[in-house]
Order: C-alpha cells, then sequence, then structure tokens
C-alpha cells in the first residue's frame, strides 16, 4: 500500500544525504545556458497551498530543462523589505504607529526586521523542500543583502542619468495608519460603505440658484477649488420651491426623486461661479469656478456636475493643473486637517465625514443623504482605508518609457496569450511610478540633496558613496545599507555644502524588479546573461512583477528582464472563492501533505491547466492519490514477482535495474520477440514524445495527464 509518510521521508533523506541537486547540476554544468528567475515570496509566514502551487509549476519547468539538456539556473529568492514585513514586526512589538517606532529606535526595529525575515526564510525553505522543490536555497537571493541593495541602487542612477528620475508634487494613495505613499498598483479593493450626498453650491450672482453636485467622499469638499461639467451635456436650471437648481438634464428625474422634490424646468442656463458651502468653517478663500470636462464627467451617476479638489485626487489633479486651478491639500501626514481647514482642523478626514454632513444640513446645502456600498482601495499591509493626498515624492517616470515599455511587451513571448493583453493594456494606463516610501525596512534611497544649494546627488554603489562622502572612513565602517546606519553618511557638495540623505526607502516592489541582475553571483553565473529565459508567477503579478521587472528593465539595460512569462490563475476554494482565514475556508498546505503528500499535491496541482483558477478539492487530491496507489502497487508487485533484468535482456536477481539512458540506447530491439514487449516499448516511446510535445508548448497539465 501506498505510504507517502514512508516513502517521502526515504527519498528526502536519500537526495539529501546524496546532494542530487548538487550532481544534477554538475551532470548539466556544460549544457546550453537557461536562466529562470524566481519570483521571491514575501517571508511574512508559512507559506500558502497557492505558493506551494507556484513552485510545483517552477520546478516541474526547471526539471524538463534539465531533462532535455538545459544547465538550468534555478536560484530561489526571498523578497525580504517593505510594509510586509513592517506591519508583522510592528504586531509582535505591540507598535501601533511611526511615532512609536522612532521612539523605540530605527535601528531597533530593523534588526527586529530582518530577524523576522530570516526567520521564515528558514521556515519556507523547509516547507518548499518538503514538497519536493529543487531549487538552489543552500544560497538564495535575499532582497536585503548589500550586493542586492547595491545593485538597485546602480538602476535608480541610471534612471537619474536618464532624466527618468524625478521629485515632485503629486497626488498619490496614501496610508495614514502607516503614514506612507502607495503606488497605484499597490491598491486592495474591498467593499467599504460611505455616505452618498447631493450638495448645493450657490451661484454667485443669481439669488437662490445653485449648482447641484454628489460626492461619496464628503470630506473632500473642504478642499473643494472648482466643479466639472461636460460640455456634450444639456444642463438646466429647474425650479424647486423657492429656488433654482442646475443639474443635467439627463439627471435631473434622479436627483428630484433622491430630494423627493417636483422641479419645473425653466430654462438651460449654466451658473459660472459660485460659493463654498461652507466657506465660513474654513480658513481658504478662493474664486472657484466651473470648469469643462469631458472626460471625467458622466451620466452614469450624481447630478451630472463634479466637485473638484485637485489636492484629493488623481482626475481632480488632471484638471486642476489643466485649468491653474490651486492644488490645495490641508491634510497632514496623519490624515488629519491641517489649519487652513479652520473649525475641523486635527480632525481624522474620514472620521470628519459625519460632521461635514450635519455642517451641510444645520447650513441648508444637503439636498439628499444615504449610504453606498462600492469598491474602495485599502492598504495592501494593514487593510486601512486609503485618502488621496497631494505629497512630495520621487516618481520613475513612466510616461517618458511606456513606448519602449509597450515594444518590448510586443517582444516577449506570453503564456497564454490573454496575459500579453492584460498586461499591455495595464501599462498604457499606468502613471508615473511613485518610489519612495517614509519608512524604515527597505531599501535606502540612494539620493542625497544640498542643504545649501538643493543640487542632488544618486549614489550608484557603495565605491561612490565612499567617494564622495565626507568621511569616507565611515562608509568602510557602515554595518550594513539600511536605515539607520546610512542615514549618517554625508556627502561634499560641489558648493561647499554638505549633503544628506533623502530619509525615504524604496518602494518594495523596485526591489523585486531587479532581480534578474541583482541576484547574479559574480562568476558563478556568468554565462547566464542579463535576461531572465522564463518567469513563471501568478496573474496578480499583472499589476505587481512583471510591471516592476519590465520597468526596471528599461532602466537598467533598455531592455526587458525576461523573454518568455508563463501565467497562472489563482488557488481558490471549491466556490471560486479566495482563501482566507477570515472567511473560514482557509486550509493550510502542511494539513495537505500530512494527509496525502507532497507527490499527490504535486500531480494534482500539475494537473490544472495553468491559466486557470486551481480550485481546491479534497476529491480530486483523493483521486490524484488513488491513481499514484495504483502506480506504487505495480512496481510492488513486479519487483514481488520478476526478477530484475539487466540492459542485455538477461535475468540476474542479485542486479538492479539500469535506469541510464543508456538502457534505451544499448537495447537491441531485434532480439525482443514477444509482441506485448514490443508494444510497451512502443507505448513508452510515444508517451515520451507526447510529454515532450506539451512541455515545449507549456501545456504542463497536459503532459501530467497522459
Amino acid at each position: 500500500m501506498y505510504n507517502h509518510r514512508e516513502l517521502e521521508k526515504e527519498m528526502q533523506e536519500l537526495w539529501e544525504k546524496a546532494r542530487m541537486d548538487l550532481k544534477i547540476k554538475e551532470l548539466h554544468k556544460d549544457d546550453k545556458p537557461y536562466y529562470f528567475c524566481d519570483g521571491p515570496p514575501y517571508v511574512t509566514g508559512q507559506i500558502h497551498p497557492g505558493t506551494g502551487w507556484n513552485k510545483t509549476v517552477k520546478d516541474a519547468y526547471i526539471r524538463y530543462k534539465w531533462m532535455t539538456g538545459y544547465n538550468v539556473r534555478n536560484q530561489a529568492g526571498f523578497d525580504t523589505h517593505g510594509l510586509p514585513i513592517e506591519v508583522k514586526v510592528e504586531k509582535e512589538m505591540g507598535i501601533k504607529n511611526k511615532a512609536e517606532i522612532e521612539k523605540i529606535g530605527i535601528e531597533t526595529f530593523v534588526e527586529h526586521c530582518k530577524a523576522f525575515a530570516n526567520k521564515y526564510i528558514n521556515i519556507m525553505t523547509g516547507q518548499f523542500k518538503s514538497l519536493g522543490v529543487w531549487m538552489d536555497f543552500d544560497d538564495p537571493y535575499i532582497t536585503y543583502k548589500d550586493s542586492y541593495i547595491e545593485a538597485s541602487w546602480d538602476t535608480m542612477k541610471k534612471a537619474a542619468d536618464e532624466g527618468l528620475l524625478e521629485e515632485g508634487n503629486y497626488v498619490v494613495p496614501y496610508c495614514y495608519r502607516c503614514e506612507t505613499t502607495m503606488a497605484n498598483y499597490e491598491l486592495e479593493y474591498g467593499e467599504e460603505t460611505d455616505p452618498s450626498i447631493f450638495v448645493k453650491f450657490k451661484v454667485i450672482g443669481e439669488e437662490n440658484t445653485y449648482l447641484v453636485i454628489w460626492t461619496t467622499t464628503p470630506w473632500t469638499l473642504v478642499s473643494n477649488m472648482a466643479v466639472m461639467v461636460n460640455p456634450n451635456y444639456e444642463y438646466v436650471k429647474a425650479k424647486v420651491g423657492d429656488e433654482f437648481w442646475i443639474v443635467a438634464k439627463e439627471r435631473l428625474e434622479i436627483v428630484a426623486e433622491k430630494a423627493d422634490v417636483s422641479p419645473v424646468v425653466i430654462e438651460t442656463k449654466m451658473g459660472t461661479e459660485y460659493e463654498h458651502p461652507f466657506q465660513d468653517i474654513i480658513n481658504k478663500t478662493y474664486n472657484r469656478k466651473v470648469v469643462l470636462s469631458d472626460r471625467y464627467v458622466t451620466l452614469e451617476d450624481g447630478s451630472g456636475l463634479v466637485h473638484c479638489a485637485p489636492g484629493h485626487g488623481p482626475e481632480d489633479y488632471a484638471v486642476g493643473k489643466k485649468y491653474g486651478i490651486e492644488i490645495f491639500s490641508p491634510v497632514d501626514e496623519h490624515g488629519c486637517y491641517t489649519e487652513e481647514a479652520g473649525k475641523l482642523a486635527g480632525k481624522n478626514v474620514k472620521s470628519a465625514n459625519p460632521e461635514i454632513i450635519q455642517i451641510l444640513k444645520s447650513n441648508g446645502h444637503l439636498i439628499a443623504e444615504e449610504r453606498i456600498r462600492h469598491r474602495y482601495p485599502h492598504c495592501w499591509r494593514c487593510k486601512t482605508p486609503l485618502i488621496f493626498r497631494t505629497t512630495k515624492q520621487w516618481f520613475i517616470n513612466i510616461s517618458k518609457m511606456k513606448d519602449k515599455m509597450q515594444e518590448q511587451i510586443k517582444n516577449t513571448s506570453w503564456y497564454p496569450d490573454f496575459a500579453k493583453e492584460r498586461f499591455t493594456q495595464f501599462v498604457s494606463e499606468a502613471p508615473d511610478w511613485c518610489i519612495s516610501r517614509q519608512r524604515y525596512w527597505g531599501i535606502p534611497l540612494p539620493i542625497w540633496k544640498c542643504e545649501k544649494c538643493g543640487k542632488i546627488k544618486v549614489i550608484g554603489s557603495k565605491a561612490e558613496l565612499e567617494k564622495f562622502a565626507v568621511n569616507p572612513g565611515d562608509v568602510k565602517s557602515l554595518k550594513e545599507l539600511h536605515r539607520p546606519y546610512i542615514d549618517k553618511i554625508t556627502l561634499k557638495c560641489e558648493c561647499g555644502g554638505e549633503m544628506k540623505r533623502v530619509p525615504d526607502v524604496l518602494d518594495v516592489w523596485f526591489d523585486s524588479g531587479n532581480a534578474v541582475w541583482a541576484s547574479l553571483r559574480p562568476k558563478k553565473d556568468d554565462a547566464y546573461g542579463d535576461q531572465a529565459d522564463l518567469i513563471i508567477e501568478g496573474q496578480d503579478q499583472i499589476r505587481g512583477w512583471f510591471y516592476s521587472l519590465l520597468g526596471s528593465g528599461i532602466l537598467k539595460y533598455g531592455k526587458s528582464s525576461y523573454k518568455r512569462v508563463i501565467m497562472h490563475g489563482f488557488f481558490v476554494d471549491e466556490k471560486g472563492e479566495k482563501m482566507s482565514k477570515s472567511l473560514g475556508n482557509f486550509v493550510p498546505l502542511d494539513e495537505i501533505l500530512e494527509k496525502y503528500g507532497a507527490d499527490v499535491f504535486r500531480l494534482w496541482s500539475a494537473s490544472n491547466a495553468v491559466w486557470n483558477e486551481l480550485k481546491f478539492n479534497w476529491n480530486e487530491l483523493k483521486e490524484a492519490h488513488n491513481d499514484l496507489n495504483v502506480y506504487y502497487n505495480l512496481i510492488t508487485y513486479l519487483d514481488m514477482l520478476y526478477d530484475k533484468v539487466k540492459a542485455n535482456g538477461s535475468a540476474n536477481t542479485n542486479a538492479d535495474v539500469d535506469l541510464s539512458a543508456d538502457f534505451f540506447d544499448t537495447l537491441d530491439i531485434k532480439q525482443i520477440q514477444r509482441s506485448e514487449d514490443k508494444w510497451l516499448l512502443s507505448r513508452l516511446n510515444h508517451v515520451l514524445q507526447q510529454y515532450k510535445t506539451y512541455a515545449d508548448d507549456y501545456h504542463i497539465h497536459k503532459s501530467a495527464k497522459i
């Protein structure tokens, strides 16, 4: 009977003792190089079954390339920086905010982050090995190492040299709990219930006349600087009691229903200047006007007039820049209003929604109020609902790179084909890449700025840092290139002033975006070049690793970092829902392996079409177990009843079966007399041909089912 616990334990011990992985590498060392680059998983806990599937697919292709005569680079990697680690460490240390991190000391916090990363590198390595994954875990690439940091610095320097690194004020997603910016591709959307209100803005110079706007973010009304209308729509002035409301003609009936009124259209007219609905509350006066926008105003919802706060929305920001409207953003790094918000100063903006609605009720500017449930962006690590806020950040100018990026996408092989289509669309709409983060555990931004003249210097290596340092000896004695150690290094400026490092760290996706070259080891990896032959990751990496690898490759070498992409689906429950502990549908990988073993999991998961979702199913695992049981029992049966055979066909009960390729090379087919033996050899050859055909076409699931 097939006993996976005994058999897999025996095989693991054999592999470890004989170091079979090293022997395979040695066997193929003179073959054609094949660069497989492992997308580094975050070391934030034990691996998810989906991560196990990911590594199983990778392992299958690595082994296949070995078997077909390639010298495969199979180094494992681990992603160890950023909020994924910081949030976990904060919980362990009982830290609630950044102020507490500063209080206990950045060095203490960073050392805890590194210890946490090392702990889970070891745990995850053990789990991957228990799955039978033959990757190089003896010398993995780890993103917190100085060599990796220097390679990433070099990419940043090249971006600066090409004029693609910029500092500027932008409206960006912001987490006020973590007190840092986010990139648009980091946003995690979830359901959120928010206010949905219709508000009156009084038109200047017209008695009892109002513009009617709709918003689900009342807190942004403090920063209102304009109202947008669409030049292609017809707007009407409707009499409602003693007042006159201006709305889009096609939305009048909806607005009237929400407000429970019966309007009468008297003319088609639009006022152009208006008053803020609670000017007496805030400390900001401005000549607010109606502006045109055929891009951001629709008739799908609202009133056909859109409230514009250029300091708190990407679309609003674009309109503000177009019309020269002030980018007003009275919100600090804690997500609280500043003094410019008047009586609301000091209040958390999201928490202020009820108070703002009450103000509008009291002064008669609220037309209607209800609650709406909609998709809303959250922090990808702490799950706090995000706000959009204007801050000064460092960016990679993606708009200048898009043509090159699209050209490289076309020149890359994608499997399945629709992955290329999705990625092309995503890149076409991608904004500039915000790479600065106001955090601690990450690659330090290699930018030093002069306090005297404002000039900046971007550093590409530790050697270069030593060259320009005020005290070169301080660089030599650095414990590592992390905060807070790196923050103590100052540089000499040409003007005679002193340069200090910009205190931010890099976006963690910039870390992994450098994986292809930052992981290369001098001399050991010289044969593989600077482009990965193959990468394999899930569909969530359309807006993640696929993107950061492409962008970083353009910066570094002017080309994509990879030649071929295989994109797999999500690992979900039987109903197709995301597996989550909070939903109660999560099954730990260890539980699966304990019940059925790694080989069953590998056979079952490899049999799924890679581009489809892999729906967890105990019955299917049981079927895979039964299939392996048949194979195992057949081998046991043959071993018990038949003499073992040498390649020449003679029986020898003391000889082992020759499983090398020479068995088939030396076999004399003419000497085989029995038809069943001929059929078996023919069938074996057919299976091998089919397997190779499917595997070469990246249909590993078909190979598994032959």
